[in-house]
């Protein structure tokens, strides 16, 4: 008898491990199922064919064609250089640069400023004016040389002004020289930017 009870006990286990195994099984079968749906269904929704869609044409500006870009590359200012010689020659004042006249005695009669450029410009542009001078008639001068070749001279009076734009293309060095006649005056660049090469 003891025998029959432990194989009934055997049969019933073995029955009981096939249920759950078997149901296991299933189960596996079902999530198997489950995610094979959804990874064919997914690309084929429209929400996914949404996604893949070109996207809205660019609405076309009502500007003329004729004027251009909106935004033109921004200049370096001229006053984020350190000048390599003659720094105490020249001060910023805002976006300006102002030089200040030499004293006029036979061992200063000219201000000073040099600049490494280094090839990475292509231009100056600036506004020159007289910010102060003894009188109207008392001319400063202002000369620019680019690598040692001379690239503007400008003399200006009191109360004028006169539009600076020198190439520089591939220079390597700027020098810029002021000259007075008395030493109360001083001469103002007004925004000086140089244009990227």
């Amino acid at each position: 008898m003891p025998n029959s009870e432990s194989k009934s006990l055997a049969e019933s286990a073995s029955t009981w491990m096939q249920v759950v195994f078997g149901g296991l099984g299933v189960a596996i079968a079902l999530v198997a199922l489950v995610i094979a749906y959804f990874a064919w269904v997914q690309p084929h929704s429209p929400a996914a064919d949404d996604n893949k869609a070109e996207p809205p044409p660019v609405a076309k500006s009502t500007t003329p064609e004729t004027a251009g870009p909106t935004t033109a590359a921004a200049g370096v200012p001229l006053v984020r250089l350190t000048p390599t010689v003659g720094a105490g020659n020249v001060r910023p004042a805002d976006d300006d640069l102002v030089i200040h006249c030499a004293t006029g005695q036979t061992s200063d009669r000219q201000r000073v400023i040099e600049y490494d450029l280094l090839g990475r410009y292509t231009a100056l542009k600036a506004e020159l004016r007289v910010s102060r001078a003894r009188d109207g008639d008392t001319p400063l001068q202002l000369k620019v040389f680019t690598d040692d070749a001379i690239a503007a001279n400008q003399v200006v009076t009191k109360g004028k002004s006169a539009p600076m734009r020198i190439p520089l293309d591939g220079k390597q060095k700027m020098r810029v020289q002021l000259t007075c006649q008395f030493p109360d005056g001083e001469i103002k660049l007004g925004n000086p930017e140089l244009d990227h090469s």
